[in-house]
């Protein structure tokens, strides 16, 4: 049974990960819509700001690969 205090920290955990996501998707919707909207944003203006969404969505990933990682190994100690 997990404790009221590490369900507290796993709910944070993952609220702060749809937070993340959120904030990748508003940028990304924001870059969009400024290339298709503003004549004046162009394609180098938008690479930057992709560049750094695609790093988001890495360390993302790196850091769902690392809570599997976790789980794997408490339920090798478990078993």
């Amino acid at each position: 049974m997990v404790k009221d205090n590490e369900k507290g920290r796993l709910l944070t955990h993952e609220l702060n990960r749809k937070l993340y996501f959120a904030e990748m998707e508003e940028k990304l919707v924001k870059v969009t819509y400024c290339l298709m909207a503003d004549d004046l944003y162009t394609v180098d203006h938008a690479i930057p700001e992709l560049i750094k969404i695609i790093n988001l969505l890495e360390q993302e990933q790196r850091a769902i690969m690392n809570s599997i990682i976790c789980i794997e190994k408490q339920i090798k100690i478990e078993n």
